[in-house]
């Protein structure tokens, strides 16, 4: 019979990393805090575990909804051997967790992780000492590297099969080795109400741990539970008493005392277990921090950076590969062989055109992109990995809580360059409800992977040369977050106050190949399946309803400006004229787009014959150019692709996560509106500064757009709204 193995442990413990190499899964790594939002589970063939990942946290008093899922799932039991994860260059931190898990009373070994940074560091663990003083069994590994890992895995088995033969009872030392006796003796008479009180009420899974945590949480004062046993006299009578004497006896509060009793003892434990050094490899990590984390360099160097990424992703690197792949790999091999395949055959010219120009002029079109996104996606893993991003969120931070958010939104708009949907559920992260659904709505607006196609198409055609217009898109994103966000927070619907920041500052570390390799993979396997699924459909929907209509002849095939997607095309393209582009082909570029960002390439390949022309080619800018006569209308059609609504499964994820009609609809309409008028403003006022676009009726709209912009800046804040109700988060 299986055994469940649960694993927990301070935020960037690396648990995931551990619970990676274990199961061989391909759980999200990433060098900062909060990386698991929810709980995973794997599988360990060899020994016949099954492994829980859970969310990380610090203390077993939590507040996030994420934190709340590790405490709830440690309470119901559910597992057979708890795996403290430990991280060996902070010991002391992580200690006061291992405090508080030991209250719950069941077989568990710590994982003392990182013993290869530790070592650098020159830090040395006695781990037979850690063992000793702790009564429980210590292991030191290297989730990154598998230094300890079979020994682990061996000692769990050991430990599970130990808890077997053992007996259940409950011993006081057991309870809380961090304290004196007399705070034992008012936990254990605590306990011995909320014994009562389970038998009362025929609670069978109030097993000793969870009553001996429970105890100390009542004594602490934890909201939680006293709000579950206000109604308990006998409870709630014998945590008044020992409070008071508790209270009376050390003269402080007992949340004070447990603390400080706590902590006594791991500083305590800590003479006796930790040897630490100065270390040169610490110190170089201060030095690296004192630029990165510089007030006045630490943002200039972000600049700097998010600029070297998309040089190498689009502008070299990435675009070396894009144009092999889309002028040989699909422009000749597959083009050519699947020619010759539909002659040899002997095929219709219905089924030749549906293959040829439909499956692999669109799809192919679509997937030529690839290479700039493992380009892209390999420098992200490695900034993620290396701890880099942790810094950029705290530098951000005083930059975004002027704007209504903290630096903790920068994790979902990183996530969110890969794709929209893990982007939304990483706000699960963010404690403050309103910084919450503020990031919810607005995180989307970074251009993701599927977006990445729309901005190399256009930069090649209409921008060859320059190597900023990817880089300022990423920028224009990160201004309209912030702008999004300023106007929200300042509508009585968002209005509670920003959320304090802490965050942990991991070590700087070497990222891991593996980890970069299976970051970069997911991230391009998830666009990949996208492109032979959802792309796949949507093109050949396309390629049909752009050669085929009604005649008077019955149905058949027709010429692409007589089909049917040209008649619906042409119905709508009126919405787009003050945009700068008019065509039906455009217009249902953007439709398709609103499903997913990936089809716009793929639909104007198949509308316009891209398919077999590399991104640099002369037929690309040919054919774009044709479409969209001024680059201010490019700029202007690419504005709109990125900046409206995220495709339908990140959409999904939204509502999920606002879990509010009114503020979902809301959320879509805003995101369409700005959108609309971005590009507005970019074609009619930066046509007509570039001397594209003549003054007229649209400039003057655009100019009433960024007076509305304006005003929505400096208006005062409303103190009232009762259009919108929004419930208070409840934990």
């Amino acid at each position: 019979m299986s055994q469940t193995i649960a694993l927990i442990g301070n935020q960037n413990s690396g648990k995931t990393t551990l619970f990676n190499y274990i199961t061989g899964a391909n759980q999200y790594v990433g060098n900062w805090p909060g990386v698991t939002l929810d709980k995973a589970c794997g599988y360990v063939s060899s020994h016949d575990f099954k492994v829980v990942d859970l969310p990380g946290l610090y203390s077993l008093s939590p507040y996030s909804p994420e934190e709340m899922v590790t405490r709830n799932f440690l309470l119901s039991g559910n597992y057979d051997v708890l795996i403290n994860i430990m991280d060996a260059t902070h010991l002391e931190r992580t200690l006061s967790l291992t405090c508080e898990l030991m209250l719950f009373n069941r077989p568990m070994v710590l994982a003392v992780n990182m013993m290869d940074l530790a070592q650098k560091q020159q830090i040395e663990l006695n781990i037979a000492k850690l063992e000793q003083r702790l009564g429980v069994k210590a292991v030191a590994i290297s989730a990154a590297t598998g230094e300890g890992i079979p020994q682990l895995l061996d000692t769990i088995k050991e430990v599970a099969e130990q808890a077997q033969k053992q007996s259940k009872e409950h011993s006081l030392s057991a309870i809380a080795p961090c304290y004196d006796e007399k705070l034992n003796g008012a936990i254990a008479r605590v306990m011995d109400a909320l014994k009562e009180h389970a038998g009362s009420t025929g609670n069978k899974n109030a097993d000793q741990g969870n009553l001996a945590f429970v105890a100390l949480s009542l004594l602490q004062q934890d909201r939680a539970y006293l709000a579950a046993y206000h109604q308990n006299e006998k409870v709630m009578t014998a945590v008044t008493r020992e409070v008071a004497a508790l209270e009376e006896h050390f003269k402080t509060d007992v949340e004070g005392l447990i603390a400080q009793e706590r902590y006594a003892f791991i500083d305590g434990l800590m003479r006796e277990v930790v040897v630490k050094q100065r270390s040169k490899y610490h110190s170089l990590s201060e030095r690296i921090d004192s630029i990165a984390t510089n007030r006045w360099l630490g943002i200039p160097l972000f600049v700097a950076v998010v600029y070297f990424t998309y040089y190498l992703a689009v502008s070299t690197i990435g675009t070396w590969g894009t144009d092999y792949a889309n002028d040989v790999l699909f422009g000749e091999y597959a083009t050519n062989a699947a020619t010759s395949l539909m002659e040899s055959i002997e095929a219709p010219a219905w089924l030749s055109g549906l293959v040829v120009d439909g499956i692999i002029g669109g799809v192919g079109a679509v997937l030529g992109f690839v290479p700039q996104m493992i380009v892209l996606f390999i420098i992200l893993s490695l900034l993620e990995q290396s701890g880099y991003m942790t810094r950029v969120a705290f530098i951000l931070d005083r930059l975004f809580r002027h704007f209504g958010l903290s630096g903790r939104c920068i994790i979902p708009m990183v996530v969110a360059t890969g794709c929209g949907v893990p982007a939304v559920m990483a706000t699960n992260a963010i404690d403050n409800i309103n910084e919450k659904r503020i990031t919810i709505i607005t995180t989307t607006l970074m251009p993701c992977s599927a977006k990445l196609p729309i901005l190399a198409m256009i930069a090649a055609a209409f921008f060859p040369e320059s190597t900023l217009v990817a880089p300022g898109i990423y920028f224009l994103a990160v201004f309209s977050i912030a702008f999004s966000a300023y106007i929200l927070k300042k509508d009585s619907a968002f209005k509670e106050e920003v959320s304090p920041f802490v965050l942990e500052m991991p070590n700087y570390t070497v990222p891991k190949l593996r980890n970069v390799v299976r970051s970069t993979y997911e991230r391009c396997r998830a666009f990949v399946i996208k492109a032979g699924t959802i792309i796949f459909t949507t093109v050949v929907a396309i390629w049909f309803l752009s050669n085929f209509n009604f005649t008077d002849g019955g149905f058949g095939m027709v010429d692409v400006n007589d089909s049917i997607l040209a008649a619906f095309g042409s119905a709508i393209a009126f919405i787009f004229i003050p945009l700068g582009f008019a065509s039906w082909q455009a217009s249902v570029a953007i439709i398709t787009g609103l499903l997913a960002k990936e089809n716009v390439v793929g639909t104007l390949a198949v509308l316009l014959g891209l398919g077999e022309v590399a991104e640099d080619d002369a037929g690309l800018g040919a054919a774009l150019n044709a479409e969209f006569t001024t680059s201010s209308a490019a700029l202007a059609f690419l504005a709109f692709n990125l900046f409206s609504t995220p495709c339908i499964a990140a959409l999904g994820a939204m509502k999920r996560q606002l879990n509010n009609k009114r503020l979902f609809a809301f959320a879509v309409v805003y995101l369409l509106a700005f959108a609309y008028s971005l590009a507005l403003i970019i074609y009619e006022l930066g046509g007509f500064l570039v001397g594209e676009v003549a003054f007229g009726p649209g400039t003057m709209v655009a100019l009433v757009l960024v007076a509305i912009a304006l005003y929505l800046v400096f208006r005062p804040e409303r103190k009232q709204r009762t259009n919108l109700s929004i419930p208070v988060k409840q934990i």
